[in-house]
């Protein structure tokens, strides 16, 4: 919490979590929130999309496995469209391959599940600062 405390006045990061599961998008806005975090839950990649900004700051939870277009997919388009939001992808299968592929499209955390709750908070601090840091050397 300190750690957000030293965040850039003008800056306010909302977390996006992109899940298909409603336990596990509701419990992660909810973890969020009662950070003193403002959330946003979408279903679907394609929702996330049509929804947000490229320029949106924060940062992105999204699972791997998502009805139709899947996290990794969700990776790649965010790359074209020129968003800068940095993305923590969670799987509860995670390959060298898939580990691969994303870190290669931008991941910037990958947590298999299950992964203790630090280790979500702690990706997702690290990613909020990495955007603040981002955008005020821009």
């Amino acid at each position: 919490m300190k750690r957000l405390q030293k965040l850039p006045e003008y800056y306010h990061p909302r977390v996006y979590v992109v899940d298909d599961n409603d336990t596990v998008r509701d419990s992660c806005v909810t973890l969020m929130q009662s950070c003193g975090l403002s959330a946003e839950a979408f279903c679907c990649a394609e929702d996330f999309l049509r929804s947000t900004a490229a320029d949106s700051c924060g940062c992105l939870l999204t699972d791997l496995q998502l009805t139709g277009c899947n996290g990794l997919d969700l990776l790649k388009q965010m790359k074209s469209a020129g968003y800068r939001l940095p993305a923590i992808l969670v799987s509860g299968s995670l390959d060298q391959e898939t580990t691969g592929c994303a870190v290669e499209e931008g991941a910037f955390a990958i947590l298999e599940k299950p992964y203790p709750v630090q280790s979500l908070w702690e990706a997702v601090i690290a990613a909020i600062e990495n955007d603040s840091q981002q955008r005020t050397c821009k």
